[in-house]
């Protein structure tokens, strides 16, 4: 089972981008290889809260989409994958690093930012696979440059930069861009290696 987790800029319309379809989109794509997928909401309405900046009050909510998902007769709940989008990275980082059962065996960080809680439990961290935009204006770089260096070499990782302009901040990928096909490809690749499908 995979859930792919949101940012502050929801699941609504930003900036000319449906954000609920471009998560949705990916989301189906990883089921059609054969994974139990979820996107959980965790405002209340489908806008942008630009403002939040806070991973930890949304770590419950995230804890309890993952065990309504784990309740479905098809999921494996002793295989998840997490999949985090800047807050929603950061929620999910917050989720793992609190978490002392390794519960998850795969994460995807796109463009997520550190605090100390992530920082001081970095050591239990799945196979993790960051990427991230060198131009980025609201998540600087440094945040996943850190996260790599911070990972024990005993836990397979990889960063993964693009230096591509598109909008004023330059923060998520431009839609059907080489940076974000390229990352969606890559973290189907990681999953499989690390959360192989049943079947494959």
């Amino acid at each position: 089972m995979v859930l792919l987790v949101h940012g502050n800029f929801g699941l609504g319309s930003l900036q000319g981008v449906n954000y609920g379809d471009e998560i949705g989109g990916f989301a189906k794509s990883l089921s059609g290889l054969g994974y139990v997928t979820a996107v959980p909401q965790y405002y209340e309405d489908d806008g942008p809260h630009v403002t939040d900046s806070d991973p930890a009050p949304h770590v419950p909510t995230l804890a309890a989409a993952i065990a309504q998902v784990a309740g479905r007769a098809d999921a494996d709940p002793d295989r998840l994958g997490l999949i985090g989008f800047s807050l929603g990275a950061a929620t999910a980082m917050t989720f793992i690093a609190s978490n002392p059962q390794g519960r998850v065996k795969a994460f995807a960080d796109f463009f997520g930012f550190l605090t100390p809680a992530i920082r001081t439990g970095a050591g239990r961290f799945p196979p993790t696979v960051i990427f991230h935009d060198k131009n980025d204006h609201i998540v600087s770089v440094r945040n996943s440059e850190e996260l790599d260096r911070a990972l024990p070499n005993a836990i397979d990782h990889e960063l993964v930069t693009y230096d591509e302009l598109w909008q004023d901040v330059n923060h998520a990928f431009a839609p059907g861009g080489h940076a974000d096909l390229d990352s969606r490809e890559r973290t189907k690749n990681w999953f499989v290696r690390h959360l192989r499908p049943v079947g494959r």
